[in-house]
């Protein structure tokens, strides 16, 4: 799978391309929901995991662009953030993301939804 990682945390960029990169996935980073915008609209990702809480664009923005853009309103998207409150958690789902994972990453539960969306996404096709 090609996947987009968008979260302003260097550190947590480079923990989930590793992480994703070591189970055969290829990833592309970028460090605030602007820069990840341009990322998915100008290249094709099988999934996006972003932060919620980010300078220049925040996360749900970024999901709101992504879903209302023809393009990338099918991609599954993983929020991948500290943010627990239920709120956060509401309007994510109402935007339409296919997983919520809170930090710090856990590998085999972020490797496990990666493997149910791609199930999920392969039913959908046939």
């Amino acid at each position: 799978m090609r996947i987009l990682v968008v979260d302003d945390s260097n550190i947590i960029r480079r923990k989930a391309a590793e992480i994703l990169e070591q189970a055969g996935h290829e990833c592309d980073l970028a460090e605030n929901g602007l820069e990840g915008i341009k990322m998915a609209l100008s290249n094709t990702y099988d999934a996006i995991l972003t932060d919620i809480v980010m300078p220049v664009l925040d996360g749900l923005k970024l999901i709101l662009r992504l879903r209302a853009s023809a393009k990338t309103r099918h991609v599954p998207i993983l929020v991948l953030t500290s943010r627990s409150d239920s709120d956060t958690v509401l309007q994510a789902r109402e935007l339409g993301v296919d997983g919520y994972l809170l930090k710090p990453i856990d590998p085999e539960i972020l490797l496990e939804r990666l493997s149910s969306l791609r199930r999920h996404s392969t039913d959908q096709d046939d």
